[in-house]
């Protein structure tokens, strides 16, 4: 629920991590004598280096770009969470609505649920508009229809208290957590 493309961070990280790698092993090499005394089986590094003034300048100037294109998309990136659920402004007036509003309302709303082990509720800005994730962990064989309206109902009784429509995804899951769960039976 982010505006980055997860895969193209995957790639840029890969890349910055092969250079980085490759950055590091060559200067261990150059400055390492033990480094450099494993690798002379198998090359031929120059004992010293001499690099032009220009070159410097160069180099110098290509860190720069790397840098500020790095601030760039670090201050650009997300977009996603906030911990913001709601604003209103009415005049001079503004009220703003804390995520910890929305966990305690669903938490008070699913917490006589039997088939749910826990709730989690994230906000994230998408578009402009505000809207809430909430992740549902239903007990292994619980009833995921039951849940759900115990979730409608959760959120109902959310858009009330706010007094606006929270844009809301539902996200039910199962797993680990949910099979460790204890089960308490009524006979």
């Amino acid at each position: 629920m982010t505006t980055t493309n997860r895969t193209l961070n995957r790639i840029i990280l890969l890349l910055l991590g092969l250079v980085a790698v490759i950055v590091g092993v060559t200067i261990g090499a150059g400055v390492l004598t033990p480094v450099r005394d494993a690798l002379q089986p198998y090359l031929t590094l120059p004992d010293k280096v001499s690099v032009p003034a220009a070159s410097l300048w160069i180099i110098a100037a290509v860190c720069a770009v790397v840098i500020v294109l790095a601030l760039i998309v670090v201050f650009t990136r997300g977009g996603g969470g906030t911990s913001v659920a709601a604003r209103t402004k009415t005049g001079d007036d503004q009220v703003t609505v804390n995520v910890a509003l929305v966990r305690d309302v669903i938490d008070h709303e699913l917490d006589g649920v039997r088939d749910v082990v826990a709730a989690k509720v994230d906000t994230y800005t998408v578009k402009q508009q505000r809207a809430a994730r909430i992740r549902v962990h239903v007990r292994r064989g619980g009833d995921a229809v039951t849940v759900l309206d115990a979730v409608d109902h959760a959120v109902s009784t959310l858009d009330t208290t706010l007094g606006q429509q929270l844009p809301v995804l539902v996200h039910l899951t199962g797993g680990t957590r949910t099979a460790l769960a204890k089960t308490t039976r009524v006979h």
